[in-house]
Order: C-alpha cells, then structure tokens, then sequence
C-alpha cells in the first residue's frame, strides 16, 4: 500500500488536493489531504468514492470505430495507429474538399487541469478548424464582473471566517462550495449570519439564518433595490466612494426607479424585506457577498453579476477585514497561456461559431457545414441546450465526429470514431482554481488502464501525424510547466515546493485592491465607458427580456450526489440521487390535476421529458427545479432535460441560458414511466 497525492480535475471552485491509496497498481481509496490550507482534508460526497468511476464498467478502455447507425453505439476495437491514420486520412481530405472551417472541435471542462483541458488548442489553430467562442458555463460571469472590479479577483475566500454577514447569492455551497461554506462556519460561531438568496430553498439555503426567494433572473433588480436604500438612508461609506469608486452621482440619479415597491413587483421579494436586506448589509462591520455562477445563466446574466458586484462599493467592503465580494479567484494565477494556447499558430481570417449553440451549428444549411466534429472533455447529448437539435446534428451521415472521452456516454453513441481517455488520476498536469488561489501539481497515481491517452497525448500525436514540426507537438509534458508560470523560473523555493507536489501561491490576493482596482480608471466602476463602448448601459440595470411560453420556470442546477454528467458512470452515486426528479410546489402541481409525487411530463416546444414529480414548498410558486443531468438510459423515456433548454445566449459573453426556460407540466401520456 502507498499514498499519492494528487488533485480533483472536476469544474468546481474547491479543486481539492487528494490522498489516493493505491495497492497492487489500483486505487483503493481516496480521501481528503490534511495539508491543503484551503480544502483542509475534506471531500465531497462525490470524489470521496472516485476510485469507482476510474474503474466503472463504462469505462472506455480501447480505440473503436463505429460498425451500426449512429445513435446505436455499436462499434468494433481497432488499434491506435488504425485511429490515428483514418483521423489524419479524413481531416486531409475534409479540408481539400470543404476548406479548414468545416473542422470544428467542441470541448468541455471534464479535465480543468491547465495542460489537459487546453491541449487541443494548438492541434486545432495550425488545422485552420473553427474556432468557438463563450462556452456553457461562466463567460457571462466574467464580463460582468470584470466590467465592475476589472479583473477575476476578489477577497480571499478563507477571510469569510472573519465576516459578520455572509450574504450567498444564487450558490449551493453545500453541493459545489463546500470549503469555502465550512470556513464561515467559523463565522458563524461568533455571531455572524448568513443570508440566502436563490430562487428555490437548496441545501444551502436550508442552512441559512435568512432565505429570500427571488423570483429567477431578477436579481439585478434586487441588488439595485438594495442600493437605492442604502443611499436614501445613507447607510454607505461616502469616503471609500470618494477615494476608490467611479461614477457615484449618475448612479445615485438612477436608483430613484428602483424603490422597494417597484422591485418587490420585479422580484417577488417584499418591499420590506427589500429594506432589510439593505439595512442588514449596510450596518454590517464586514459583509461578504458570494456570488454563484448561476446567476449568470440567464439572458439578464451578465448584467446581473455587474449589478450585485457593485454593492460592496457603496458600503467600502472590499477594504475591510472580512469584507467583499467574490465570484471567482481565477486571476490570482499569474500565467502565460500562450505556451498552450498558441495563437501564434491561430490565422486571423479563422471562422468563430458560438460553442452553446452547437446544434445550429451542426444544422445551419445557412454557413459553410460542418464536416469533421471533434469532441473532448464533454458530453453534448446531454449537457448542450436544445439537446434535440444536438442530435439530430450529430446523426448526419455526412458528419465524421471523433469522441476522445473515459466513458461509453450518450454522445460517444454517435462516433464514428471513439478514443478512450485517462482520468486525471492517470495523467499529469498542474492546477488552478477558480475559488481558491493555490496551484497544485498532479504526478499520475496510476498507468492509465487500457490503452487510454490523455489529451496532451493525443493532440501531439495528431500533430505529429499531420506532419507538424512546432515544438509543442513534441515538448515533453513537464517542461510545459515551466512555459506556463515564467515567475518559477526565478523563484527557486516555489518551483522546489511544486515539484515536491506542494501547494503554493503566486499571488497575494488580500493586497488585490489596496490601492484601487484594475479597472481602466483604477476604481471600481459604478459607470463604465467600456460598457458604454460595447453598446452596453454604462450603469447597472434590470433588462426587460420577452417571456417564452410556458407556465414554470424552470432552473437546471447542479445534483448534490453527480454533479452534472461527470457521475453517471457511478452506479452508487445514481442511487444515493434517486431519480430524474422535477420539484414542483403543490400549488402549482393541484391546478394541473398533480396532487402527488409520481411521474410527470415537462414540455414546451423544443420536446417532452418525464420526471419524477417532487411536490414541495421548497420551490416557489411559478418556478420548477430539475436538479443534474441524467444519462439518458436513466430517464424512463431515455430524454435528457437539456431537451427543453434554448441555446439563446447571454447578454453578454456568448454564454448558455440554461436557467431562462419555461415549460409545461402535465400527467404522462404513455406508460414508459411504469416500474
């Protein structure tokens, strides 16, 4: 028996450093390392048992070319070199054929390492393929809270142990934040409250001194109620607006439209408890705001973010021990992405397609079509919106679509090629984080099983196979560290505590806004001439957008137990998760003749879906919750809930709008949701 260290790969803020046991060349167990000083020897429920999914029974173990229709997952085994060969072949002649724009890689976060999840990028600027931009996850996020602060940073997660008001907005910690909830914790032991806001009473929110429902996508609404109280009872900080903020006077102007009433019929908050929110924030000693990336998710969402990551700014927060704002911590990793990224290689002329949309992609007879699909790190049947449109795409018989991925997930039924991937436990890379500021490094527990390769591996094998000669097509792994973080090349203690895999830190994230803020002005912006510039409202607003038809709301956040897709293939965690579940308040259920738990249509008019109805008072009025994303040989008629979603993007960014769908409820038509 000997212990290894290495890191989670999953899309999460914590990215938890791991102890894995391993006997005989196989893991037994993993649990937490003690020595992280963020994650602090704690794993979440998920990769507590991630030895698992590494030896789940769908694992993909060997490269496989397609033998029945697409869609059926039939395939027979071949040899790497036969793989290599026909991908090289058909990319060759696809590009003489229909030029280099009908290439088009989809990828995915399944590997956030630094290495991994960018190693495709070279391969595919020298190929002249598509480039995508925006991705399902953040980048709505990013804009706005980059227009407001100037930079993705924000305080240190650990200092909420010094907060009295740890205000959570739209962030099940319990589920995907974890460490940074078990820090307040400390808070909360000497007085301090959390407060709850989020369309629907999570575990998180069970959690909560206060929980305030908010009707979804009004949340810019709610933060700018808060504003106009704090500045008409003058619970603000009108020497840090002075020194450290822009744009105060023509903010202040635009408030007057935003008073407790008029939000509380935007928002469903009560005016009064619009008011006290405000109060509570603003007699605070220390108020911290953590901001959830779902909030983003909506066509409002980038200005959402921009709007609430003003709030600190009016109360000085950011500048109080304890105080703030987060949202991510990704630039507190002073990096060269260039060494992976290689724009270099990448020609100016280059096709952009919006990566959420992929089905209009793949079905838009208006562009040049997409001949060659490549996809890596993700699982678009499920995961991409208007999942029907996705797959109709990907059952084109002129498409030639190649699947690096570990599992036999519903999107590799569609290959015609499939190669088998490694977990992060079988590949190298380093480590960021987008919620706490250490880099980690992650030397290979195990050999991968099979004949699996990592994406570094197979990207430069491609490469090579094109004929390629620049450097990154044969640079050894490791020396790609060296490339990416400049500054340890100088320091010698960091880069001897790296490659002894402890974690360091690159930058002193509690000095970030000491001295203003990476703005173009160099403080925080209440206006912004950038947004101004970029056909944006230069103030925080709330943005009217037309409804769809449908009577709920539906959210489609993370589950507790499987994350999104990355669990499917771990038939303990299915269990502990139950079933494919709608919750749905009581109210909203009787009037359509539901007046128990049991099986449900949802629909609109992208398809239907049936899930478990889950009549709670959980859920407001007027809003449904489908938590994760089930494997579709899960799901009693074998549809996954991204059937109902629009791939409608973001008002800024070029993201998904996961959480700004509506849909109808009904008893089911047919008997599929018997046993």
């Amino acid at each position: 028996m000997k212990t290894v260290k290495t890191v989670c790969p999953h899309d999460c803020p914590d990215t938890c450093s791991i102890v894995a046991q391993v006997e005989d060349g196989r893991v037994i167990s993993t649990k937490g390392d003690p020595a992280h000083p963020f994650t602090r020897g704690a794993l979440c429920a998920k990769v507590i048992r991630y030895s698992e999914r590494i030896y789940s029974p769908d694992r993909l173990l060997y490269p496989l070319r397609r033998v029945g229709a697409k869609g059926e997952g039939r395939f027979e085994r071949i040899s790497w070199d036969e793989a290599l060969d026909e991908i090289a072949s058909r990319l060759k002649q696809t590009i003489q054929e229909h030029g280099s724009e009908s290439v088009y890689c989809f990828e995915g976060s399944g590997n956030m390492g630094i290495i991994q999840m960018n190693a495709h990028s070279p391969f595919f600027h020298k190929l002249g393929a598509s480039q995508g931009r925006g991705n399902l996850c953040s980048p709505a996020a990013d804009v706005g809270w980059n227009y407001t602060i100037g930079a993705m940073l924000g305080s240190r997660p650990e200092s909420v142990k010094q907060t009295d008001l740890f205000l959570v907005w739209g962030s099940n910690m319990a589920s995907s934040n974890m460490h940074m909830l078990a820090f307040f914790k400390e808070a909360k032991k000497h007085g301090a409250q959390m407060v709850v806001i989020d369309p629907y009473k999570n575990r998180t929110a069970k959690q909560a001194d206060w929980y305030v429902p908010i009707r979804p996508g009004t949340d810019a609404a709610l933060a700018l109620g808060m504003m106009h109280v704090l500045v008409d009872e003058g619970l603000i900080d009108q020497a840090y607006i002075e020194k450290y903020t822009l744009g105060f006077p023509e903010l202040s102007e635009s408030l007057a439209d935003y008073t407790p009433k008029r939000v509380e019929q935007i928002t469903g908050v009560p005016a009064e408890d619009v008011k006290r929110l405000a109060r509570m924030y603003g007699q605070a000693r220390a108020p911290f705001i953590r901001i959830g990336i779902g909030v983003s998710r909506s066509r409002r969402g980038g200005m959402s973010i921009r709007t609430i990551s003003c709030l600190p700014g009016l109360v000085g927060a950011f500048h109080k021990p304890g105080g703030g704002a987060l949202m991510f911590t990704s630039g507190a990793f002073p990096i060269n992405m260039e060494a992976i990224y290689r724009s270099d290689l990448l020609s100016k002329e280059t096709r952009i397609l919006d990566n959420v949309r992929l089905g209009y992609n793949l079905m838009n007879e208006d562009v040049s079509p997409i001949k060659c699909l490549f996809v890596t790190g993700s699982n678009p049947v499920l995961s991409c919106p208007d999942a029907g449109m996705v797959r109709n795409g990907l059952l084109r018989e002129d498409l030639f679509t190649v699947v690096h991925e570990q599992f036999m997930t519903d999107t590799v039924a569609y290959a015609d090629l499939v190669l088998p991937a490694t977990t992060s436990f079988e590949s190298f890379d380093v480590f960021k984080s987008y919620g706490h500021t250490y880099l980690q490094k992650a030397e290979p527990v195990i050999p991968p099983l099979g004949e699996a390769r990592s994406n570094y591996d197979l990207y430069t094998a491609l490469g090579r196979r094109m004929g390629y000669t620049e450097d990154i097509f044969s640079k050894p792994i490791r020396d790609l560290v060296w490339d990416l973080f400049p500054s340890l090349q100088t320091n010698e203690t960091l880069r001897d505590d790296l490659q002894q895999g402890k974690t360091i830190e690159l930058f002193n994230i509690d000095d970030a806004f000491a001295d203003g803020f990476p703005t173009p002005s160099g403080k925080l912006e209440f206006y912004s001439e950038q947004m101004k510039k970029d056909g944006y409202p230069p103030l925080p607003t709330y943005l009217e957008v037309d409804e769809e038809e449908g009577d709920l709301h539906l959210l489609t956040p993370p589950a507790h137990f499987t994350l999104n897709t990355s669990f499917g293939g771990v038939e303990a965690l299915r269990e502990k998760e139950g079933k494919p579940t709608l919750q749905v308040h009581p109210v909203d259920a009787a009037v359509r003749g539901i007046e128990e738990d049991g099986w449900i249509e949802a629909y609109n008019q992208r398809g239907s879906v049936q899930l478990w109805a889950r009549l709670t008072e959980e859920i407001p009025p007027g809003t449904a919750v489908a938590e994760g994303v089930w494997w579709s040989r899960d799901t009693p008629d074998q549809k996954p809930i991204n059937l109902l979603t629009s791939d409608r993007l973001t008002d800024m960014g070029w993201g998904s709008t996961l959480h700004d769908n509506r849909i109808f409820i009904r008893k089911p038509l047919s008997k599929q949701t018997q046993g």
